[in-house]
Parts: C-alpha cells; sequence; structure tokens
C-alpha cells in the first residue's frame, strides 16, 4: 500500500517534467526536488536524509550520485538524485517507497520535482 501511495503521490509532480539530454548516449536519469521543511521538523529531516543516504548508497549500485542540502535558513531541503536508468529509479522508489516515505513526508511538502534526462518509463 505504501509503494502505492508514494506512486500515486509523486506521479502528478514528475508527468511532463521530462527534459531532453543533449547526450543520447546515456540513460541517465537525475533530478532535483525542492521541498519545505514543516516547522519543528528540521533535525528530523537531517537525521532521515542521513539514514535514506546510507541505504541508498550501500543497496542501490545503479545510483550514481545521492545528495541533499538544507538552505541557511533551515526552511528548505534540496534533494539531488542521480540514477543509471529507469530501472535504477524503479528500484529506489520502491525501496523509498516501502522504508522512508511515509516518514519524510511528514517532515517535509514538496514544492518543486524537476526531472532531467532520459526516462522511459
Amino acid at each position: 500500500m505504501k509503494k502505492l501511495f508514494f506512486a500515486i503521490a509523486f506521479l502528478p509532480l514528475i508527468t511532463g517534467c521530462k527534459t531532453v539530454s543533449h547526450s543520447n548516449n546515456t540513460d541517465d536519469v537525475y533530478w532535483l526536488i525542492t521541498a519545505t521543511i514543516n516547522e519543528g521538523q528540521l533535525e528530523n529531516v537531517k537525521s532521515i536524509n542521513k539514514e535514506l543516504v546510507s541505504a541508498t548508497l550501500k543497496n542501490e549500485p545503479m545510483t550514481l550520485s545521492y545528495d541533499w542540502s538544507v538552505s541557511e535558513d533551515g526552511k528548505t531541503c534540496y534533494f539531488f538524485e542521480w540514477y543509471d536508468n529507469s530501472e535504477a529509479v524503479m528500484i529506489h522508489t520502491a525501496t523509498f517507497g516501502e522504508k522512508f516515505a511515509e516518514r519524510l513526508l511528514g517532515m517535509i511538502e514538496i514544492q518543486k520535482f524537476e526531472v532531467f534526462g532520459n526516462p522511459n518509463g
């Protein structure tokens, strides 16, 4: 059920946001998510993000880069994720939906979800 919730929650954000890569030789998919941190959740966001980065880099070898940062005022969080291909995206979103989505989505409000590269499906 959590996987379905995640897919439904994020589909409108990424649909229609595809950009065309200047290189047709790559299947890379990457995105930048901009989110507002809910009041009083900054330390929780930092904690879960550290956990999420560690788990992703350890268990998802087709993840090429997975990073995040917080604005100086502590109100905005940026997530940069780069994957080898669409298969890697599907693996990550399934894991994220199962283990992290409910917690993290209770701490932030997504403002922008920009997808780049060549997602195929």
